[in-house]
């Protein structure tokens, strides 16, 4: 029987992306276009923001010690969605390996965070999948190889697998400067953490 859920369930939100992503199989299947890349989420403490947050990690698969994006995603309830506002660090380096050492994540503060203007992304359930894409305005601006780019995100998640387009388009163009030409990346989960959800 699977899971009922509604538009503004951040309970089973959260349950459902607190976990290690693994995209193994479609960078064996297809290496010229998938990198193996892994996506750690995992619960920040009740009470660290109001509504509830997960630190993410998000590295290749040799390079774990290393990653290329950290973030806390902060999710808020709507009238029929779910708000997920993005924050980076301002001292990234003292957070690095959170997402797989559990003293250090403890030990974020709220006050170490900044806001990601304009990447806001909405949060709609489906019936059976919860559907975030960046709220419209080509306003969450990315710098990447010296190119400005807006990102246009988007991903689907299930109990079981997460989908996502990472992609940076051009501000007066809209073409694709960087991230998924060949499709979506897919994940799966390969440890959970939802066990540590507190709502």
């Amino acid at each position: 029987m699977p899971q009922m859920s509604h538009p503004t369930d951040i309970s089973t939100l959260l349950k459902w992306m607190a976990a290690d992503f693994s995209n193994q199989a479609q960078a064996i299947e297809n290496p010229p276009f998938f990198a193996h890349i892994r996506v750690c989420m995992r619960p920040l403490p009740s009470g660290f923001l109001t509504g509830g947050s997960l630190y993410l990690e998000q590295a290749y698969d040799f390079m774990l010690n290393q990653p290329y994006r950290i973030r806390v995603l902060h999710f808020l309830p709507q009238a029929d969605h779910i708000l997920l506002e993005n924050y980076t660090f301002k001292d990234q380096d003292a957070v690095i390996g959170a997402a797989r050492d559990s003293e250090k994540l403890a030990n974020i503060s709220a006050d170490q965070l900044e806001k990601m203007p304009g990447c806001d992304m909405t949060v709609r359930w489906t019936g059976q999948s919860f559907i975030g894409k960046v709220v419209p305005g080509k306003a969450c601006i990315v710098v990447r190889n010296d190119k400005t780019s807006y990102l246009d995100n988007e991903f689907e998640i299930t109990d079981h697998k997460l989908v996502s387009y990472d992609r940076g388009r051009d501000p007066e163009t809209d073409e694709l400067l960087w991230g998924s030409i060949a499709g979506p990346f897919e994940f799966e989960k390969r440890q959970r953490f939802d066990h540590e959800v507190v709502t």
